[in-house]
């Protein structure tokens, strides 16, 4: 039997099966664009989780940044310290916000954040997780001054490693954002269990080696993964000298500065400078060089050296009344410590009148105050009755009368009143008392003069702190002397020599010459002294070493033609800052 389709019927059937492809099809593409669109749903959230974790990280790198080039900041918390440019909180330790320098001082550390001691947001990533931070033992703000206080300045180097997907060495510091908790058991890990291991970074951070407590190793990796997760940020050395540096250079005119301002008002010149070699490491080490006379290389901020008188005279001078000649002096000096003795015999003649008086000048000398910061005797007009000075009577004349009052040993008139100076010279200084002899009858033509000079210190902004005149502890104590050139014009130096012209120059080629410093404000070339800090090392720079070149760069490698220049231009050439002493 045959079957047999109407023509209608067929058309039907065919519609049917075009109707049911294309349902098929439709079908097909929803499907598609469905599994499409989830995922797109998922990369989106997995790049929206990777954005707040990265922008978590920046924040606290700019925030530690901050921190180490910030006096203010620093002091936020612990006011008692001192700002010390460079140096970054202790991790925190325990998850309670703030730092914790805690265990072996030699350490390096790892812990959280320490946001609370920062005074910032309490940062999380975006698994919700605070934020972990590894810090290089000697960048760490310790209570200084103290036996275990850091020394950071722009040779100091990280101890940190990361390996992996972006390689560094010698890294300041790291923050992380450690992601949820992994099961690494299958790989030999551990599962990360962080309710009975809160405080521990196993728990939270994925391939460290923690060596030998001090050169940690980081590996970074690319997109998370099932065995690792965490995202990092590195803090280099030149990330944070690049905002240190310029601080540091404001605190060495604030601070160090004024300290030779100083010097020059009391003494009218500038310390002689320690000769530039590969610059020392001990503060004691930094003593001027007066034998070459040296204008220019290491501050002489040494705060050992000991002030010795070492040799007095006497000698007439102009003045006084009647007609009294001093014949012969002889005087001799105590040998140290102090307090020394000075004792000068004066012999002078007379003609037996009560106005005999002959007027002198005595001089002690202290060869060694041209090379250090020492702070001058008291300059305050000698009253006569001064108890320290002890005139005896000499030449065998009648004793003294019973109670005879207290004799200085010079003419007890007002007008009369002895006066002391001290001043500067090539060879040291000099303290000068000068005043008018009691009359030639009266003391036999003979007068012994015992008095212990005044000892001179230091200037106390380089030793004894004071909240009008604050000491530079920040500067000594991180041994920043190491990275700060010192020159002056020869005119300028103890004594004015070579040229015997103190206190003056003119601009090159003139003789003596002042120092010009090109990339700062006209006038350039009037400069009698200068501090020149050096900055990070650049390039094939190598440190410590006795090349300038290795210290200074562009124009300030070449001290001895008196041209310096003031960093300009990108830091990789050079980093040099200038601070201009005066004018």
């Amino acid at each position: 039997m045959r079957l047999r389709v109407r023509r209608g019927q067929s058309a039907r059937v065919q519609r049917g099966f075009a109707l049911i492809a294309l349902l098929s099809l439709a079908a097909l593409f929803a499907a598609f664009l469905i599994a499409s669109a989830l995922n797109f749903t998922s990369a989106g959230i997995s790049n929206e989780r990777e954005d707040r974790s990265m922008s978590a990280l920046r924040k606290a790198k700019a925030a530690l940044i901050a921190y180490a080039a910030s006096e203010q900041w620093q002091l936020y918390k612990t006011p008692s310290t001192y700002f010390q440019p460079g140096a970054l909180p202790c991790p925190d330790r325990d998850d309670d916000g703030d730092a914790d320098c805690t265990g072996p001082t030699s350490f390096s550390m790892i812990g959280r954040v320490p946001f609370k001691t920062m005074g910032i947001d309490d940062l999380r990533d975006a698994s919700g997780e605070r934020l972990w931070y590894a810090l290089s033992h000697d960048f760490r703000k310790m209570q200084c001054p103290s036996a275990n206080c850091t020394t950071i300045n722009s040779d100091t180097l990280g101890q940190l490693t990361v390996t992996g997907m972006a390689p560094a060495t010698q890294v300041v510091a790291i923050v992380f954002a450690p992601g949820a908790a992994l099961d690494l058991r299958a790989v030999g890990g551990p599962l990360q269990d962080r309710i009975a291991g809160h405080n521990a970074s196993t728990n939270y951070l994925e391939n460290v080696t923690l060596g030998d407590n001090i050169h940690y190793t980081f590996t970074a990796t690319g997109l998370p993964t099932d065995t690792s997760n965490d995202r990092l940020l590195v803090i280099t050395q030149a990330d944070l000298m690049a905002a240190v540096e310029p601080v540091v250079a404001a605190n060495i005119e604030r601070d160090v500065k004024p300290l030779l301002q100083e010097y020059f008002g009391k003494w009218g010149a500038y310390p002689f400078a320690l000769q530039f070699a590969s610059p020392p490491v001990l503060q004691s080490a930094y003593v001027g060089t007066s034998t070459p006379q040296t204008m220019m290389g290491l501050l002489p901020v040494t705060n050992t050296a000991a002030f010795t008188w070492q040799y007095a005279t006497v000698t007439q001078i102009p003045g006084g009344t009647g007609s009294s000649t001093v014949t012969s002096s002889i005087c001799s000096v105590s040998l140290p410590p102090p307090p020394q003795t000075v004792t000068c015999t004066v012999n002078y003649s007379g003609t037996g009148s009560n106005n005999d008086r002959p007027n002198i000048r005595l001089e002690v000398f202290l060869p060694n105050a041209n090379v250090a910061f020492a702070d001058t005797p008291s300059s305050a007009p000698v009253p006569y009755d001064m108890v320290n000075f002890l005139m005896v009577k000499g030449g065998g004349g009648p004793p003294p009368a019973a109670n005879p009052p207290p004799y200085g040993w010079w003419s007890n008139f007002a007008s009369f009143v002895p006066t002391l100076t001290f001043v500067a010279q090539a060879a040291g200084g000099t303290l000068t008392y000068s005043g008018t002899l009691q009359n030639s009858d009266q003391m036999n033509g003979q007068a012994t003069i015992t008095f212990s000079p005044p000892a001179p210190g230091y200037l106390p902004r380089l030793t004894n702190p004071s909240s009008t005149n604050p000491n530079i502890v920040w500067f000594l104590s991180n041994q920043w002397y190491r990275q700060t050139y010192y020159a002056m014009s020869p005119g300028f130096a103890p004594g004015g020599v070579p040229y015997g012209n103190p206190a003056a120059c003119s601009p090159l080629p003139a003789t003596p010459s002042c120092l010009t410093v090109n990339n700062l404000p006209a006038p350039k070339d009037n400069k009698s002294a200068i501090l020149v800090f050096f900055g990070r090392a650049l390039g094939s720079q190598a440190r410590p070493s006795a090349n300038p070149a290795d210290y200074l760069e562009g124009q300030n490698s070449t001290p001895a033609d008196l041209i310096f220049e003031h960093r300009a231009g990108t830091p990789t050439t050079i980093n040099d800052r200038v601070v201009v002493v005066s004018p």
